[in-house]
């Protein structure tokens, strides 16, 4: 019950405002509490709590709590514990690391990519959802010839590093979504690299009536679902099988309509006029504690300085005010994450750049929260300077 409310932002921040951390580690660690009665809920809820940047930053600076999981990996004979540590591991060492050494995706590599990947499809899906997973799994390799990667002994399977090669190595990964999915903190680790990594994310329900919420929901966002128990089988895969064919067929079109670009060859005169205007774009100017004073380029300057460089055609023309306005819109979107799906797609449609990826999204709404003076008073009843003086 505890591991799935702790699956919501709001739990986790409270949690962590509450200081719910040492005694959580200590329930983890100490060795007077029962391996499987109290370890591993522990460490499943740090697991979960771990996908929260303050968390993420305690967890990381507690030497002890660290050194306990790395031990843990060549000691412990609980298959369980182990693979909680090693996923914890991952998600505070190793995902950040693997995401930035990754090259960026180039328009050369659409016409290949239907021949550079090992797996056509990896399924994600949680253990109490595999009998109707591999019922799939069956299908695709026996009916349709598609080389699917599926660990088939989910639990305590294969490493971190094994489900982060196979996401990278497939062309399409398949989320089956339930709210055991949901809550599985190793689930949440899969979906977040594969939606982290761009791989093409096909969302499958798997339980009647489900309805993706919270972290999930914002993964899926503007996504169409394939239900499996409204729709039934036959019909449901087949609806799968269109949309793959459907999404390859639009990647041969747009391979097909690149064409060749002319190089300018710029000039001593563009040289120095490109020269000034970066030295201008990446000019960060000292900005106030208060967001409410905040001029347009402050706003630029802040999101400069948070390395919220995604951020900037969204924001432009903004002031503090408007930024503020902005940060209540998708803070009250706590449900179908539409203000998550809107950011997207003008930043495709219209500016012709990469969606966000989930953590630049909630590193904006940190990172702007902590800049809002702690009050009650709304900025329309009340001026800036007395909201100000409130900090």
């Amino acid at each position: 019950m505890f591991e799935g409310l702790v699956q919501h932002e709001q739990i986790k921040e409270e949690l962590f405002k509450q200081q719910c951390l040492p005694l959580l580690i200590r329930c983890a660690t100490e060795t007077k509490f029962d391996k499987v009665k109290t370890q591993q809920p522990a460490l499943d809820i740090l697991l979960a709590l771990a996908f929260n940047e303050q968390v993420a930053t305690a967890l990381k600076t507690d030497e002890k709590f660290m050194t306990y999981l790395k031990s843990l990996l060549s000691s412990s004979n609980e298959l369980g514990l182990q693979k909680a540590a090693e996923t914890i591991l991952w998600k505070l060492e190793k995902e950040e690391n693997l995401l930035a050494a990754a090259p960026p995706q180039t328009n050369s590599s659409i016409s290949t990519a239907l021949s550079i990947y090992k797996y056509d499809i990896m399924i994600s899906y949680s253990h109490s959802d595999k009998d109707l997973c591999y019922e799939i799994q069956e299908c695709l390799v026996q009916q349709n010839h598609f080389r699917v990667w599926l660990d088939r002994d989910n639990m305590h399977g294969a490493t971190m590093q094994a489900m982060a090669n196979a996401i990278e190595q497939s062309e399409f990964v398949l989320l089956c979504m339930s709210d055991t999915y949901k809550q599985s903190g190793y689930c949440q680790s899969e979906a977040h690299y594969a939606y982290e990594r761009q791989r093409q994310i096909i969302p499958l329900i798997m339980k009647q009536q489900y309805r993706p919420d919270g972290w999930l929901g914002m993964i899926v966002s503007g996504k169409i679902y394939i239900d499996f128990p409204k729709l039934g089988f036959d019909v449901a895969y087949r609806k799968l099988i269109t949309e793959i064919q459907q999404y390859r067929s639009s990647q041969i079109t747009a391979a097909a309509s690149i064409v060749p670009v002319i190089h300018h060859h710029p000039t001593v005169q563009d040289k120095e006029q490109n020269k000034d205007e970066n030295s201008k774009q990446h000019l960060i100017r000292p900005y106030g504690h208060c967001i409410f004073t905040w001029t347009e380029e402050d706003v630029i300057s802040f999101l400069l300085d948070k390395k919220l460089h995604s951020m900037l055609p969204l924001c432009e023309g903004m002031n503090g005010h408007r930024l503020y306005k902005l940060f209540r819109m998708c803070e009250t979107d706590t449900t179908d994450k539409t203000m998550f799906q809107t950011f997207n797609k003008e930043l495709t449609d219209t500016h012709r750049q990469k969606p966000l990826t989930l953590s630049i999204y909630l590193k904006f709404l940190d990172e702007t929260q902590r800049y809002i003076p702690k009050t009650t008073l709304s900025v329309k009843d009340s001026p800036a300077s007395v909201i100000c003086t409130l900090m």
